[in-house]
């Protein structure tokens, strides 16, 4: 036995619930209204007249996620590219990708050949000019004292050129790449390395303006792992954020952090929040959200005759009855408002073609035809 051919719902039509036999392999078939929403299961037994049920129903217009698009990632509170600061030949790289040295642990060593022999240069002149102070009398005595002075001062500079050659970690970290190899000639200012603390991880996020408080707690995922962050900084909306107004009134930029004392999160790794769209956007009345009995979010839409459960994204709030949400639909669904019962996902519908009077024939003009009204499209 096949289902019948189903044609589009008229908005004034009548819907009926046909529902299957148990020891059949059918489909339901439900005739509707035009009016929409969720619902339990049914059973039925053959030969039983079938169910009427009003539905309200609303087209819907679906814009494209990728116009809305930013990418997130997590970076380190603290990072930052180990330079050289002087001109000079690598000697040795003592880290590798991966390795977590402490503060002051010695990550590179440049060539000190140079700077060795002036510190002994500068050591033999401050010398020098000791011995001639000793010897000097009378005005020549004042002369030799700034001779020694200058000799110090030298010696303090060779060393610290001998010490510049040993480039040491500024705190606890981890290295995320080296850019250089013992024997390369490398310039003052020259990356070396990159080092960050992975102790606790920050993203910029765009938030609801009313969520956006410093120490409050938000709801956001690390590669499909819900996990809970602090926001830090509350920030003027970032520029790659502007086009999530079309979306929302009223948000802010944010960074929050992640403690990752257990290094359980990497940066890099992708983050998703409420306000950035990962499918298709539609605005549909509040009144077409409802919860299950688990708490999760649902919306229930009409697609090809068959009414579907999808579980939205909330995106913004348009005035008190209509919002903006992202879920998985097709280009034809039509989001259901209201319905006089409750719809099972996977309920099979189909329009009654006559509510209480005679319905003219599609190829014969008839007197009492009236035409229907057109469905309200949403932009």
């Amino acid at each position: 036995m096949k289902a019948p051919m189903m044609k589009p719902v008229d908005k004034n039509q009548t819907a009926y619930l046909f529902l299957p036999d148990v020891n059949q392999c059918l489909c339901c078939s439900l005739i509707a209204s035009l009016l929409l929403s969720a619902a339990p299961a049914f059973a039925q037994k053959k030969g039983d007249e079938p169910q009427t049920v009003s539905i309200q129903r609303e087209a819907i217009t679906l814009r494209h996620p990728r116009d809305y698009y930013v990418p997130l990632n997590l970076k380190p509170v603290r990072s930052l590219q180990v330079s050289s600061p002087i001109d000079g030949i690598v000697h040795s790289v003592d880290v590798k990708p991966g390795d977590t040295p402490t503060s002051k642990t010695v990550l590179v060593r440049l060539d000190s050949s140079i700077p060795q022999a002036q510190v002994s240069r500068a050591e033999a002149a401050l010398e020098l000019a000791k011995q001639e102070q000793k010897n000097a009398t009378g005005k020549n005595s004042a002369i030799a004292k700034a001779q020694v002075d200058l000799a110090e001062a030298d010696l303090k500079i060779a060393n610290i050129r001998l010490e510049q050659t040993i480039i040491r970690a500024p705190f606890k970290g981890e290295i995320f790449r080296t850019f250089t190899t013992p024997g390369a000639f490398v310039r003052a200012g020259q990356p070396l390395m990159e080092l960050g603390d992975t102790s606790r991880l920050q993203v910029e996020i765009p938030l609801q303006r009313e969520q956006a408080k410093k120490g409050a707690s938000i709801n956001l995922n690390v590669e499909e792992q819900a996990v809970q962050a602090t926001v830090d900084q509350v920030l003027p909306l970032a520029p790659q954020f502007e086009k999530l107004r079309d979306l929302a009134n009223s948000i802010a930029s944010a960074v929050v952090l992640l403690d990752n004392k257990n290094n359980q999160y990497r940066p890099g790794q992708s983050v998703s929040v409420a306000l950035i769209p990962r499918y298709s956007i539609a605005e549909i009345p509040t009144t077409s959200v409802t919860n299950t009995p688990e708490g999760v979010r649902k919306i229930q839409i009409v697609r090809e005759n068959m009414i579907r459960d999808l579980t939205p994204q909330i995106l913004g709030q348009i005035g008190p009855e209509r919002l903006f949400v992202s879920a998985p639909f097709n280009r034809d669904d039509e989001i259901i408002v209201s319905s006089s019962q409750p719809l099972p996902d996977g309920t099979m519908v189909q329009p009654k073609l006559t509510v209480g009077t005679t319905q003219a024939s599609p190829t014969t003009p008839g007197k009492g035809n009236t035409k229907n009204p057109p469905k309200k499209k949403v932009s």
